[in-house]
């Protein structure tokens, strides 16, 4: 049937993969990644406010003006960001990696999935649900066995 169709016979729709997956943080040694769904989610904002709560350990980022005391530098307008954000962010790594203190190990990595609060224009991140994985190696490193 197929190869006597030709391809206007068709009604494809098509398929919008340029946004998937979920609003996650990546949380490693070095950096903090974060999805373009996390990005996409909070609007694509300019600038960002990273907040910590450390009574309940959680970790947010809300969109801000420019002009707010704490904002950083975050997204590129819609068209323009096209992938993630990884960034060093290194006082907030710190920070973050602080309020976790033995829960989190030095050595690896942690994802996070957030929860978008769209009256706050806030994505918090619960640092207790964070997944662990395992650090990074890198292409044809054998660990040594002790």
């Amino acid at each position: 049937m197929f190869d006597q169709m030709n391809f206007e016979d068709f009604c494809f729709e098509v398929i919008d993969v340029s946004v998937t997956g979920t609003p996650d943080v990546h949380i490693t040694q070095n950096g903090i990644t974060f999805t373009l769904k996390c990005i996409e989610d909070m609007g694509y904002p300019q600038y960002i406010t990273p907040m910590i709560d450390v009574k309940n350990k959680a970790f947010a980022i809300k969109a801000c003006k420019a002009d707010n005391e704490h904002a950083i530098r975050f997204s590129k307008p819609k068209g323009e960001q096209k992938r993630a954000i990884a960034t060093s962010f290194s006082a907030i790594r710190r920070v973050i990696r602080g309020v976790m203190g033995e829960e989190w190990q030095q050595k690896n990595r942690y994802h996070i999935t957030g929860i978008w609060y769209a009256e706050a224009k806030a994505m918090v991140f619960n640092l207790n649900a964070a997944k662990e994985l395992p650090p990074f190696l890198k292409p044809g490193f054998v660990p040594v066995e002790k």
